[in-house]
């Protein structure tokens, strides 16, 4: 079980020798933590666009720059975090051979002229000026001997490895539990599902409104991040985690045991409601308890953050979105070394990114791009 990390200090070495003491109280290296908080604009020049229609990203892998989709014009942005400006706009095609047959599910970013973009139909490689590189032709069902309810269940969070060699999902059917890690070897088109038991309980906090043609889901995921270089399996129910190595084709769970809030929720609730209103209604109890967020990796002090709320409060008409925020720190082998209540905290983060120490998330300020800036200092 991953705990604080506690420190083993040598005492002097005197003429004559000397002796190894020990503190064994944990080391929590948020004790003193300060934030603070900036805004900064994005310098997009001439270019005209709605900055609110930049919301799906993809961080360069030299993290210094970020990709986002735009789909009014059908093309991708380059930003740059080093100079804070818009470096070009890349336009994509609708039809022909290099053609999106559908709306931008998922992309990512392989390389600095590469990524993969799942549309609606299938995944494939396209270079940063619109040509489709490659075209995988891969029946993910028959290669995971699964078949769900819906058409985009399969996919669910997919993603890619960096040495293109796997593809990975967590398939589902809608209202169902996820069925694992789907984990497949493009070149051989043979794949298999890893079970996650130790997310399991995620079902019971997800709650579903069926009516006729329309179904809404609510409540915590499972989700799938590629981290450093390794992915991460992860809950908002749960602090534990999964980790994948796909160059050993591995599979780790770790545990953590946190001072400051639960470590997992408990309870039981309704997973179907009679009404949206309903549905919100149990929602809102849910996320009165503590709910995990994703990692974010700071290559600077080579360590990964993540933020977790308690008593969250939805916006509605007249009211804001507001929650208990606190921040944890792990070391580089995800050990659980800091815990921090965020007091008076705004603007929590769902997403972003680390960039020389501070974290950028992005948020439009009026008609221009640009980003809330967190420097955390300790």
């Amino acid at each position: 079980m991953k705990k604080f990390l506690t420190i083993s200090l040598l005492a002097l070495l005197s003429a004559c020798g000397g002796t190894e003491t020990k503190n064994e109280e944990p080391v929590n290296v948020l004790e003193n933590l300060q934030v603070t908080v900036d805004t900064v604009a994005v310098d997009a020049g001439e270019e005209v666009f709605v900055p609110d229609m930049l919301y799906a990203q993809s961080l360069s892998s030299d993290g210094k720059r970020i990709y986002s989709f735009y789909e009014p014009d059908f093309q991708f942005f380059e930003i740059s975090l080093e100079e804070m400006k818009l470096l070009d706009r890349y336009p994509f095609e609708k039809e022909g051979p290099n053609g999106i047959k559908g709306w931008v599910q998922y992309f990512q970013m392989l390389n600095e002229d590469e990524m993969m973009l799942f549309d609606e139909v299938s995944p494939n490689l396209f270079s940063l000026d619109g040509v489709k590189t490659k075209e995988f032709e891969i029946d993910f069902e028959s290669a995971i001997d699964f078949k769900p309810e819906g058409p985009f269940s399969l996919p669910n969070n997919l993603h890619i490895s960096p040495d293109k060699s796997k593809f990975l999902s967590l398939p589902m059917s809608f209202g169902k539990p996820v069925e694992g890690l789907a984990v497949i070897d493009i070149e051989s088109k043979t794949g298999k599902i890893l079970k996650l038991p130790a997310l399991d309980l995620t079902y019971g906090f997800q709650v579903i409104f069926q009516q006729e043609n329309s179904a809404s889901f609510f409540g915590d995921n499972i989700n799938l991040q590629l981290v450093n270089d390794q992915f991460i399996i992860l809950s908002g129910s749960t602090a534990n985690i999964y980790t994948y190595d796909y160059h050993q084709d591995s599979l780790k769970l770790i545990t953590f045991d946190h001072q400051l809030v639960e470590n997992n929720k408990t309870g039981e609730f309704a997973h179907e409601a009679d009404s949206r209103e309903r549905q919100m209604e149990i929602v809102g109890q849910i996320r009165k308890q503590i709910t995990f967020g994703d990692f974010y990796w700071d290559p600077v002090r080579k360590m990964y953050f993540r933020f977790g709320t308690k008593n969250y409060v939805m916006p509605s008409k007249g009211v804001k979105r507001s929650a208990d925020c606190y921040l944890f720190a792990y070391d580089e082998k995800l050990n659980l070394i800091g815990e921090k209540f965020l007091d008076d905290f705004k603007n929590i983060p769902y997403s972003g990114y680390f960039y020389k120490g501070s974290f950028y998330t992005y948020s439009p300020m009026g008609d221009e791009a640009g980003f809330i800036v967190y420097n955390f200092d300790f």
